[in-house]
């Protein structure tokens, strides 16, 4: 059972993405075409913003997004210790320098009190992951103390296709928002692309013309720029899957509370807080255990696909070391990094395969107890 379904998405998917792919190869316009415009548009719908820019990934949509809000050589930008490398490896591209605070211990999100205590004068915006596809709670609070600072808030919204916080869609609270399409993503190409969203037009128009080597849409004297365009067939596939999302993450939701019936009052195992309710879309499941490699063993020998996201805390990264300053111990995001999992949470699952998931979940909870009685006995009759 995989933790990903592509294959099961594209054979559902399929007359339609071959016929969108078909569209561009007959077309002759396989860059810079018109289903790139297309998805922009649509894609700022979804999201209640005035614009879109896609770009060839979620990476170069955080470096470039960072970059439009006045992030330059020098400056510091705040991210939480516990998220995918290319939240710090963004700002380090742009010579800035990641400003590493500990996450909340129960929803793994960046640490809001720990990100203001550390803002200082050489702070110029703080990064805010809506790590596993859970919204942050406290982001409009957020939003609002950075704009009185004057610091800018850039979402990481790279795993939260679809999430809400309250009274916003990610991606419309800070100055601007990066998202991947990555292939595992909850919406996603078979290659690579991301997106800054934004209600901003000149940061849009900044980050347009640093997508076309410099130049804005009337030409003229170029400022610095590269090549940042995504491919056409990329947003060809984007705009097929598109209308599918909102049903795509009910689905995942759907097994979420599943898997939550099952782990109510498990002696090991606990999952990662929802403190977002239906608004989280779990781009990842993820459970915590102290014995994790016990737990993925038994998943494994069920047939069922887990991975950990994240093994490592930024801090522990070796290619990070000397290139980040932290502040703080960051407790929280090591003991994470040492205990979370995560398990399949794909629409593509089918209610057997979710079912078998939960009876392992049932059957460890059942073996680590009786351990613990076992061991409870052995105590008392010394």
């Amino acid at each position: 059972m995989p933790l990903a379904a592509l294959a099961r998405e594209y054979a559902a998917l399929r007359p339609a993405i071959d016929a969108a792919v078909h569209d561009v190869f007959v077309s002759g316009r396989v860059v810079r075409g018109p289903w790139i415009a297309r998805f922009e548009r649509a894609w700022a719908r979804r999201l209640g913003v005035r614009h879109v820019v896609l770009v060839h990934s979620g990476t170069t949509a955080l470096a470039v997004a960072l970059a439009a809000a006045g992030v330059r050589r020098g400056d510091e930008v705040i991210v939480p210790a516990l998220t995918f490398p290319a939240t710090a490896e963004a700002v380090l591209a742009l010579g800035a320098r990641p400003v590493v605070v500990d996450v909340a211990p129960d929803t793994l999100l960046l640490d809001v009190d720990a990100a203001l205590r550390a803002v200082g004068p050489r702070t110029r915006a703080v990064v805010p992951v809506h790590l596993y596809g859970q919204p942050h709670p406290r982001l409009a609070a957020l939003a609002r103390e950075l704009r009185r600072r004057r610091v800018a808030l850039v979402e990481d919204a790279c795993q939260a296709h679809g999430a809400a916080t309250p009274g916003a869609r990610s991606g419309v609270l800070g100055v601007a928002a990066a998202f991947s399409f990555y292939p595992t993503k909850n919406l996603s190409t078979y290659g690579e692309a991301g997106a800054v969203a934004t209600d901003d037009p000149r940061l849009a128009a900044r980050v347009r013309a640093w997508r076309n080597h410099g130049l804005g849409p009337r030409g003229g004297r170029p400022r610095f720029g590269l090549n940042l365009w995504p491919g056409e067939i990329e947003a060809a596939i984007l705009c097929v899957k598109l209308p599918h999302l909102r049903a795509w993450n009910a689905a995942r939701r759907a097994a979420a509370r599943q898997y939550d019936r099952a782990l109510a009052g498990h002696p090991r195992l606990r999952p990662v807080a929802n403190a977002a309710g239906n608004r989280h879309v779990y781009h990842q499941y993820v459970v915590r255990a102290r014995d994790r490699d016990l737990w993925r063993a038994r998943f494994a020998a069920a047939g069922i696909e887990t991975a950990v996201h994240y093994p490592r805390a930024l801090p522990d990264l070796p290619g990070l070391a000397g290139r980040v300053r932290v502040a703080g111990r960051c407790d929280a995001a090591r003991a994470a990094a040492r205990e979370v999992f995560s398990l399949p949470v794909h629409p593509w699952l089918t209610e057997t395969e979710r079912r078998r998931i939960v009876a392992v979940l049932a059957a460890g909870g059942r073996q680590t107890g009786r351990r613990a009685d076992r061991r409870a006995s052995s105590r008392a009759a010394l």
